[in-house]
């Protein structure tokens, strides 16, 4: 029966009555290739995929399986190293963890516990009782950045009663972990004791930013782009409210605020949102010089590319391909966008040839009147763009098909935009500057 779908839909006062209800059922349904989910704003396809696949259990043989292949921690906890970790030391006692973590019983296919369902990171600090014992004892094993599985014995989880109907009596459970970071012990009780002035200051909050920036670089990785975004913002919102005592600091807090505002470009970029990723970028024009940034001006030239700016795409593209010759990134997108640029640029000449009533020629060597009268129009163009009180410009009377087909490949290269109005029955072409994209 699974898989299969009622053709008509069933009536209450059918199924009530005493002759009950006749009803069909289709096993194509199967084959109607329909995806059970809504794609919205929250996020896409493929993060609700890496989603359901992080939650699932990845085990479904026996605990005692599973225990064959680790080494014991303690009486109650084995442990497997999936991921080596950074450094030779483990968590030392009373050091403040962040962690990251699912948590299955046996033979369940689902986690019954997981901060990445919640989409968080869990902070505690070891030795003071503030999660499970079997938790803090695989935790303590571990290095920073490390990534295991353990198989923890009921007797360290929820003992031998459980909790009754969601947590079976003696139930030994698997906890895949990883280890974000741990603060030294000593900075860990100093943290506890600041007031909350002390809180906001540069030092405490710069710690938080690094924890939240290492938590959306994971989800950045396993492509839940959204709630990368949400911790991008959570962490600036953090930095730029937080208390600045001197140069160094407020160095420090615009580098790492750069560095953010960058990521988030990234981000908008990859869910297709460039006007989102260009209000970043000029969030990082507000806090330094942008013109040495190249990573910065890529994803700007990739943003203005997509939005159709091609122009000061390829302006923002050339300067970071200044800052780095041989990057093959940069190299790549200036490719994609000469082709895309071209494209436009034809398809513009030829609608513009259809509505000025001009026809197009093709392979027509231009004369040297011609070759003359583009360097002049590029040289008024040029003053005219330099000019920020002008916003229009009106060409002369009597341009022939010609020259109107030069003014427009300019319009292409100034990034302008052409028009015919009349005024007294004559005809006159404009040309205007366009906005720029905030």
């Amino acid at each position: 029966m699974d898989g299969m779908v009622l053709k008509e839909a069933l009536k209450i006062s059918d199924l009530l009555s005493e002759e009950g209800a006749h009803f069909q059922m289709s096993t194509k349904y199967n084959d109607h290739g329909e995806e059970f989910f809504m794609e919205d704003d929250y996020g896409s396809a493929d993060e609700d995929e890496d989603a359901h696949r992080k939650i699932m259990n990845p085990w479904d043989k026996s605990f005692d399986e599973l225990r064959a292949q680790m080494f014991l921690v303690s009486d109650d906890v084995y442990k497997k190293i999936t991921k080596e970790g950074v450094g030779s030391d483990t968590v030392p006692d009373r050091a403040r963890v962040t962690v990251d973590y699912n948590a299955y019983f046996e033979g369940e296919a689902y986690a019954f516990d997981s901060t990445s369902m919640r989409g968080e990171v869990k902070i505690f600090t070891i030795g003071k009782a503030e999660v499970l014992v079997g938790l803090e004892e695989a935790v303590k094993s571990m290095k920073p950045s490390e990534e295991a599985q353990f198989v923890i014995g009921y007797q360290v989880l929820f003992g031998e009663l459980g909790c009754k109907p969601r947590i079976k009596p003696k139930a030994d459970a698997l906890f895949i972990i990883r280890l974000v970071g741990y603060t030294d012990p000593g900075d860990a009780e100093a943290l506890d004791n600041l007031s909350q002035e002390e809180q906001m200051s540069y030092a405490f909050v710069k710690q938080k930013v690094t924890d939240i920036r290492n938590h959306a670089k994971d989800f950045f990785k396993r492509n839940m782009i959204t709630n990368a975004i949400g911790d991008y913002h959570k962490a600036v919102s953090s930095l730029e409210r937080c208390n600045i005592k001197n140069k160094e600091e407020e160095d420090e807090q615009t580098e790492t605020l750069i560095q953010l505002y960058t990521s988030l470009a990234v981000c908008y970029n990859k869910k297709d949102n460039p006007r989102r990723a260009c209000s970043m970028i000029n969030e990082i024009r507000r806090l330094g010089n942008i013109d040495k940034m190249s990573r910065a001006l890529f994803h700007e030239g990739r943003a203005l590319m997509s939005l159709g700016d091609y122009g000061r795409a390829r302006s923002s593209l050339l300067k970071a391909q200044q800052l780095e010759p041989t990057n093959k990134d940069i190299i790549k997108e200036m490719k994609i966008l000469n082709e895309r640029w071209e494209k436009h640029r034809q398809e513009e000449k030829s609608i513009c040839a259809r509505a000025f009533g001009l026809k197009e020629r093709k392979d027509e060597q231009r004369t040297d009147e011609q070759i003359r009268f583009t360097d002049t129009m590029r040289t008024t163009l040029q003053a005219f763009m330099e000019d920020d009180k002008s916003k229009q410009l009106t060409l002369p009377e009597g341009l022939t098909s010609k020259e109107i087909i030069s003014v427009q490949q300019l319009t292409d290269e100034f990034n302008l935009k052409l028009s015919l109005y009349k005024d007294n029955n004559k005809g006159f072409y404009r040309l205007e500057k366009k906005p720029t994209v905030e």
